[in-house]
């Protein structure tokens, strides 16, 4: 297949659940699934086993070293011959149509990036619970959800009336050519919260890569969790980013490829 979906994930096995449900329920299913595991735990075996027959899954692994998801992306580049990519969270619902429309959008000299819709605990604990497959615009209101307006599929409307959205890890689309050609994921990013995603971004865009947005096109809801205090990750994250982008050279020197400095 010629386009895969690829999802890091670290242990929350029911919220992965709740997102290959929601990868079941695709209008458009000629992709792969990637699952990117940035850890070496066995808790999603069982969910994953449970999947055959109804989706092609493929599934990586690294020893649990701390926050080396760019590492691992790096990895399933390496290994995948899908020249169109989708990378999600494992943590973010997928509205029906979202993989339909990011093989439609996705093409070489492109950046496609969406944005999410930001749950409540209340509507999380439903859904993660299987009491519902996906939240409704008056439970989402009433319970107070965040960002509620990017739930609205409106694929209709051109790039001109779109705000053109900041890159999210959680929900963006590339061509494998290109990412190549940027030597992939900057691995020197080993904190979470910032950088691996912008950085990404303006190395593209430096690149001379197109924004294409897919708001209101390819729509996920992000299931609540727990965010711990990582004021000095970012701190740390954002002053790489600062020296990175002092760099002419649009790849990273330690991606697909260990470059010389």
């Amino acid at each position: 297949m010629n386009c895969a979906l690829i999802i890091s994930v670290y242990k929350d096995v029911a919220a992965l659940k709740a997102v290959l449900n929601s990868v079941l329920t695709q209008s458009w299913k000629a992709f792969n699934v990637i699952i990117s595991q940035d850890g070496d735990s066995d808790c999603f075996d069982e969910l994953l086993k449970s999947y055959e027959g109804k989706l092609y899954i493929q599934h990586f692994q690294q020893e649990d070293n701390g926050f080396l998801k760019n590492q691992l992306l790096n990895k399933v580049l390496r290994t995948i011959e899908a020249e169109k990519l989708v990378f999600i969270d494992g943590d973010c619902l997928l509205h029906p149509r979202f993989m339909e429309n990011y093989n439609k959008s996705i093409q070489a000299g492109r950046i496609c990036m969406g944005r999410r819709v930001d749950l409540d605990a209340t509507t999380t604990q439903l859904i993660k619970s299987e009491q519902q497959a996906y939240p409704g615009f008056g439970q989402m209101i009433k319970n107070k959800t965040k960002r509620v307006e990017e739930a609205f599929y409106l694929p209709f409307l051109g790039q001109s009336f779109l705000k053109t959205p900041k890159c999210l890890g959680c929900n963006m689309g590339w061509s494998k050519s290109d990412l190549v050609a940027l030597n992939g994921f900057d691995e020197d990013y080993t904190y979470p919260g910032y950088g691996e995603d912008s950085d990404i971004e303006f190395r593209g865009k430096r690149a001379g890569l197109a924004v294409f947005s897919m708001r209101y096109k390819s729509i996920q809801f992000h299931l609540d969790h727990a965010r711990p205090n990582r004021e000095n990750e970012v701190s740390n994250s954002q002053v790489l980013f600062e020296e990175r982008k002092k760099r002419e050279d649009v790849r990273c020197k330690n991606g697909l490829d260990k470059l010389a400095n």
